[in-house]
């Protein structure tokens, strides 16, 4: 009834909500899927989850940090030699830590139409040499989607594959999300939703469905809510995937979701993880935001609980706030 409401409040033409609670999965789907050629939304459905992605890149960092292929605290420059920002000293001394908690403070709002082909996260990364410097690099938190598209070419280069490639075998599959995406290709054979926007006569299809393959990194996975909330799971955990698996150590997983950085007050972000307390109890999360779609993933560690959100609306962000809280 909450979800329903809100749906109507905020004129969202569609959504899926998913709790997890101590190993216990419900799920549920509303409204349609497409304003235009609607089909019922149901927990199968694939929505894009936007920045989401981020904390996923970041996994993927960690599995390579442990493996001792990369260095949370050696320059961008050891990997990516000829990377570079409008400011020289930055361009030199940036690391992956300032990438993933938002403080390398160049200009972040990077959206290039780089096509689909291999090269387009290579050629996206080249196209940062124009940002400009906005604050000192490490001095104060700045969302950054650039910084984190990135720390995704950081993990292409170092693998020797594309970042898709390698993000399937160092997360993706570890931990058996078969219903996770990055190739719309590979979404279209599924049920899917697509994004809206606000119109004269109410919610409108929103248009291009994908973002740029240069800003997977940053944006680009496509999911249902059980594999979401199997994601979250994992994040709840001590680095041992569902099958019993470890993937990362406890420490990794604990430092992931320790404070790097404070934002404003209590509110800080880990390593990708937004972090702030709610009641008293420590809460992380994070949100997404493509073209006409919304998603917001929250786990409360000390509770064993996860709930996601998904909605393909821009008015969603509302929802998902109403629901979650």
């Amino acid at each position: 009834a909450c979800t329903e409401a809100a749906m109507k409040a905020h004129s969202v033409p569609g959504a899926v909500v998913g709790v997890l609670h101590q190993g216990e999965t419900k799920t549920a789907g509303f409204g349609v899927t497409n304003v235009d050629h609607p089909l019922p939304v149901t927990p199968d459905t694939l929505f894009q989850i936007g920045s989401i992605t981020k904390t996923y890149t970041a996994t993927a960092v960690m599995k390579l940090v442990e493996t001792a292929a990369l260095s949370l605290d050696e320059p961008v420059r050891t990997y990516v030699p000829d990377f570079r920002v409008s400011d020289q000293d930055t361009s030199a001394r940036v690391t992956l830590r300032r990438l993933l908690t938002h403080t390398a403070g160049w200009s972040g709002d990077l959206f290039t139409d780089m096509s689909f082909g291999d090269d387009s996260l290579p050629r996206y990364v080249a196209s940062m040499a124009e940002l400009e410097q906005e604050t000192p690099l490490g001095a104060h938190f700045s969302y950054n989607n650039a910084a984190v598209t990135l720390a995704g070419h950081v993990v292409a280069v170092v693998t020797g594959k594309t970042y898709e490639a390698a993000m399937q075998e160092l997360v993706l599959g570890p931990l058996g999300l078969k219903r996770s995406f990055f190739n719309p290709i590979d979404v279209m054979i599924h049920r899917f939703v697509v994004g809206h926007s606000a119109g004269p006569k109410g919610p409108q299809v929103a248009q291009p469905w994908p973002i740029s393959r240069g800003e997977n990194p940053c944006g680009g996975l496509v999911c249902d809510i059980r594999d979401l909330l199997r994601y979250g799971l994992f994040h709840l955990g001590d680095g041992t995937a569902e099958d019993g698996t470890r993937h990362l150590s406890a420490e990794t997983m604990a430092l992931m979701q320790t404070p790097q950085v404070t934002i404003w007050k209590d509110d800080t972000i880990g390593l990708s993880w937004f972090l702030n307390k709610t009641d008293g109890v420590r809460r992380v999360s994070h949100g997404g935001s493509t073209i006409g779609q919304q998603a917001e993933l929250t786990l409360v560690p000390e509770c064993g609980l996860a709930i996601g959100v998904l909605t393909n609306a821009d008015e969603g962000v509302a929802l998902n706030q109403d629901v979650t809280n």
